[in-house]
C-alpha cells in the first residue's frame, strides 16, 4: 500500500485523523439567524477550517481555490457555516433544481455528518448556490449514497464579492446519534467545483480512488449536553381523485375515491425512531423510469421511493437483496422501529399487504411470477455490529400468507475493512418455504429449504482495482420479501483494471477485463463471458468506453443449449455545459439474445439520457431505451423478431423553491413479426402516459399537489383500445404532538 490511511472506526487503525474540529456551544444571548450572511460574531468566534485537500483530478494535493468551514450549535440546532471563494463567480452553475437532483454537474458543498462517530454511516446535506438542496445517508459498507430519506433541515446560500457562501440549520432531531450521545462525532466538507473538468475539494485527504470514503472524516468535538431530540409528530394526508375509464368504444365509467391516511413519527429517546402508517397513499410518489421488458430474462429492479419505508434504508442493504420493501404492493399498515448507536444500528418492519401485485419466483433460467391475489403479514428485520474492523450483520424476513404459508429467510453478514484500499464481505442465507406455486397464485405445500452464499473481495488503489466475487445459490432458495430474481446457479466473477493517470495528457486511461462463469447445481455452462475495454477519462465530466465482448455463452432455456454471442459496446458519460447538464448513452452492436425462442439473432440496443438546463427554472430531461432483434436466417415478410422503445421526457418550470409544475410524457411500444415467435404474440402494443402535475412544499411540513393524469393502452390484436383520465388532489400538514 504506498500511503497509509486514517481508521475506518472501531479497528482500522491505520492512522488517526489529523485535525479535530470543534463546534462552538452559542451562549445563552447568542442567536444565529440562518441567511446566508455568516455576519453573526458567534461564527467569527467559531474554529475555523480551511484546509482542503483536491480529490480529482489531482488527489492528496492543497485545493486550487479557498474554502473555509466553522460549526455551531445551541440547545437545538447544530449550525455549519461554508465560505466558498472562486475566481470567477460568473461561471457559478446554480439552477433551480429538484430535491436531490443536486447533481455533479453543478457546484455545491456537501455536508458529511457522522453522529455516532463509527465513520460507518453519515448523514449528507448538499446545496447548490441557488440553494436547491439533496441530502440522505451514506453507507461505508456498500459505498452508497441513498438520497431516498428526506430530513427537516435548512439551509440559505448568499453571495459576497468573491464567492458564495451557504449556512445550514440542520435539528438534532433530524440527526440519529446514540443515547447518550458519543463525545466524538466526525465530519467531512465536499466541495463540487465543475469548470474545465469536475474538480473536486474535501477536508479529509482522500485518496482519488479508495474503497472507503468517510473513513477519513475529521472528529468533531465540543458537542456537549446534547437535547434527547425526544419528539412525536403526526401527519395526516388526504387524496381525493376523480377518475374515468373507457374500453374500446363501451360507455365511461366514473368514479370518484377519497382516501385518507395518517403518518406517525416517534423519537422516545435519541437513538431510536418509531414509524407507523395507516393506510397510505402513495400516489404522489416519483414516478418510475420506464424499461424495456419485452425481450427480459430476468425481473427488473426498481428502487423504493415510498417515504414510510425510508426510514433506516440503509441498514436494510446487505450483499444478496434479500431484503426489498417494494415487494409489499399495498400496505394497509405498517409500523418500523430503527435504532443507532455506536456500537449497533438495526431496524424493523412490519405491514399488512393488501396485494395485488407479483411475488417472484426465480430459478436458473428466468424469473417466473405468481400472483398476488392473497393478503398477507410482511415482517423485515436486519441489525448491525461494529466488532473491531468489522461490521458483523444479520438479517430476518418472514411472509405469512392468510392460511399458513409462509416464506423465511435467514443469515449472517460480514464486511470488513483492514485498510481503506481493501474490502472483504461474505454473507451466508437460508430460506424455508411452504407458501409453493399452484396455478398462477401461492397455497401452503411442503416445506422447501435452500441457500444463498455469497464472498466478495475488492481492491482500489491509485493505479489498479480489482473485484472478485463467488456465488452459491440453491434451487429452492426465494426471498418473497426481497429481491432475488435468479436461483439454481454458481458464480464466479473478476474485475480486473490497470489505470493510467495522466498518460497521454488525458485524465485516466484504463484498460480492463471482466470475467464471468456462471453453472447450474450439476456443472452445466448456462452463462460465460470474456469482455476486454478501456475507460477514457477526458475534461468535463467525460468518461469514454469501447468494449469487446467476444464469445459470450448465453443459456435462457433448461435443456435448450447455449447461444454464442459476439457484441462491441460504446459508453459515454459526460456533463459537457451548464446548458447541457448530463449526457449519458450506451450502445451495444451484434449479436441479440432471442429470450422468448432461444435463439441468436443480429441486431443493437442503445439507450440515450440527457438533462438539459435551458433556463436556471427549468429541468428537461430526456430518456430513450432502444432494443431491435432481427432474425438471422432468410424468412418470408418481416425479419424483425422484436422492436422494443421505452421514451421517458420529463419537464419542470421552477416558480419558486417551493413551487413547480411538473410534465412528463411516457410511451412503452413493442413492434414483432408473429410469424417468428413460438408462441403467440401481438404484432403491435403501445401504452401511453401524459400527466401534469403542481405541488407545493412548505419544508417537510407541508405539502399539496394538484394534477391530472391521462393513459391509453393500444393493442389491436388482443382487442384492447382503453382510456383513462384522472384528476386528483392530494395535501398533507405534520403536527408536532410533542
Amino acid at each position: 500500500m504506498k500511503k497509509q490511511l486514517a481508521a475506518v472506526a472501531l479497528g482500522i487503525l491505520v492512522a488517526v485523523p489529523a485535525h479535530a474540529i470543534e463546534a462552538r456551544r452559542l451562549a445563552a444571548d447568542e442567536r444565529i439567524v440562518v441567511d446566508g450572511r455568516l455576519d453573526e460574531p458567534a461564527w467569527q468566534r467559531a474554529q475555523g477550517l480551511d484546509r482542503f485537500w483536491e480529490v480529482f483530478p489531482n488527489a492528496e494535493t492543497e485545493a486550487r481555490v479557498r474554502t473555509e468551514a466553522r460549526y455551531a450549535y445551541d440547545d437545538h440546532s447544530l449550525y455549519v457555516a461554508v465560505k466558498a471563494w472562486d475566481p470567477d463567480v460568473a461561471q457559478l452553475r446554480a439552477p433551480f433544481a429538484r430535491r436531490d437532483k443536486v447533481l455533479a454537474d453543478q457546484d455545491m458543498i456537501v455536508l458529511f455528518i457522522d453522529p455516532v462517530g463509527t465513520r460507518k454511516f453519515a448523514h449528507f446535506f448538499r446545496v447548490n448556490p441557488r440553494g436547491a438542496i439533496g441530502d440522505g445517508l451514506y453507507n461505508e459498507d456498500s459505498g452508497a449514497e441513498d438520497f431516498s430519506p428526506d430530513f427537516d433541515f435548512e439551509v440559505v446560500t448568499g453571495r459576497f464579492e468573491g464567492g458564495w457562501t451557504a449556512e445550514f440549520r440542520i435539528p438534532f432531531s433530524s440527526l440519529r446519534y446514540g443515547d447518550p450521545p458519543s463525545k466524538e462525532w466526525s465530519t467531512m466538507v465536499f466541495r463540487n467545483w465543475p469548470r474545465d473538468d469536475r474538480y473536486r475539494f474535501s477536508t479529509s485527504k482522500l485518496q482519488r480512488d479508495a474503497n472507503c470514503f468517510i473513513c477519513l472524516n475529521e472528529p468533531l468535538t465540543g458537542l456537549d449536553q446534547l437535547p434527547s431530540a425526544r419528539f412525536l409528530a403526526v401527519r395526516p394526508e388526504l387524496t381525493v381523485r376523480n377518475v374515468t375509464r373507457r374500453d374500446g368504444s363501451g360507455p365511461s365509467n366514473r368514479e370518484t375515491d377519497v382516501v385518507a391516511s395518517v403518518d406517525m413519527k416517534w423519537r422516545p429517546r435519541a437513538d431510536v425512531v418509531v414509524d407507523a402508517t395507516i393506510n397510505p397513499d402513495f400516489s404522489q410518489v416519483e414516478v418510475d423510469a420506464p424499461q424495456l421488458s419485452g425481450n427480459s430474462q430476468f425481473a427488473l429492479f426498481y428502487p423504493e421511493k415510498r417515504p414510510f419505508f425510508l426510514e433506516g434504508s440503509d441498514i436494510l442493504e446487505s450483499p444478496f437483496r434479500a431484503l426489498y420493501t417494494r415487494s409489499v404492493t399495498d400496505p394497509a399498515w405498517g409500523a418500523r422501529a430503527t435504532q443507532r448507536s455506536d456500537t449497533f444500528d438495526g431496524t424493523a418492519l412490519v405491514s399488512r399487504d393488501e396485494g395485488g401485485g407479483l411475488v417472484l419466483l426465480p430459478n436458473t433460467y428466468t424469473t417466473n411470477y405468481a400472483l398476488q391475489d392473497f393478503k398477507s403479514v410482511a415482517t423485515f428485520a436486519r441489525g448491525r455490529w461494529q466488532a473491531g474492523g468489522a461490521t458483523v450483520g444479520g438479517l430476518f424476513t418472514d411472509r405469512t400468507l392468510e392460511g399458513g404459508a409462509y416464506n423465511r429467510v435467514a443469515g449472517p453478514d460480514v464486511v470488513w475493512f483492514p485498510n481503506a484500499e481493501h474490502r472483504l464481505r461474505t454473507q451466508l442465507l437460508g430460506s424455508w418455504t411452504t407458501a409453493q406455486p399452484v396455478g398462477g397464485t401461492l397455497v401452503k405445500g411442503e416445506l422447501a429449504s435452500s441457500h444463498a452464499f455469497l464472498a466478495d473481495w475488492a481492491y482500489e488503489s491509485a493505479k489498479w482495482h480489482e473485484y472478485v466475487a463467488v456465488e452459491d445459490v440453491g434451487r429452492d432458495f426465494r426471498a418473497d420479501n426481497g429481491f432475488i430474481a435468479q436461483n439454481g446457479y454458481r458464480r464466479i466473477y473478476s474485475e480486473t483494471t490497470r489505470k493510467f493517470v495522466g498518460a497521454f495528457g488525458l485524465g485516466e486511461v484504463s484498460p480492463y477485463l471482466n470475467a464471468e462463469y456462471k453453472t447450474d447445481p450439476d456443472g452445466a455452462t448456462i452463462y460465460q463471458q470474456n469482455n476486454v475495454g478501456v475507460r477514457i477519462v477526458l475534461p468535463r465530466a467525460t468518461t469514454l468506453a469501447i468494449e469487446y465482448r467476444p464469445n459470450n455463452l448465453v443459456g435462457v432455456r433448461e435443456g435448450g443449449g447455449l447461444r454464442k454471442r459476439e457484441q462491441l459496446f460504446f459508453m459515454i458519460d459526460s456533463n459537457p455545459f451548464p446548458w447541457f447538464a448530463k449526457l449519458y448513452s450506451e450502445i451495444a452492436i451484434g449479436d441479440r439474445v432471442d429470450v422468448f425462442n432461444n435463439r441468436l439473432g443480429k441486431g443493437a440496443f442503445f439507450t440515450v439520457q440527457a438533462n438539459l438546463r435551458p433556463h436556471p427554472r427549468a429541468e428537461i430531461e430526456y430518456r430513450i431505451d432502444n432494443d431491435h432483434i432481427d432474425s438471422r436466417e432468410p424468412v418470408e415478410g418481416s425479419d424483425r423478431i422484436l422492436l422494443q422503445r421505452v421514451q421517458q421526457l420529463l419537464a419542470i418550470w421552477h416558480f419558486s423553491s417551493r413551487d413547480s409544475l411538473r410534465a412528463i410524457w411516457q410511451l412503452d411500444s413493442r413492434r414483432r413479426a408473429p410469424s417468428l415467435w413460438e408462441d403467440p404474440v401481438s404484432h403491435y402494443e403501445r401504452y401511453e402516459t401524459v400527466s401534469l402535475t403542481y405541488g407545493h412544499r412548505r419544508g417537510l411540513n407541508a405539502t399539496l399537489y394538484v394534477g391530472a393524469t391521462v393513459a391509453r393502452a393500444l393493442d389491436p390484436d388482443a382487442g384492447v383500445k382503453s382510456y383513462q383520465a384522472e384528476v386528483f388532489v392530494k395535501g398533507s400538514w405534520t403536527f408536532d404532538v410533542l
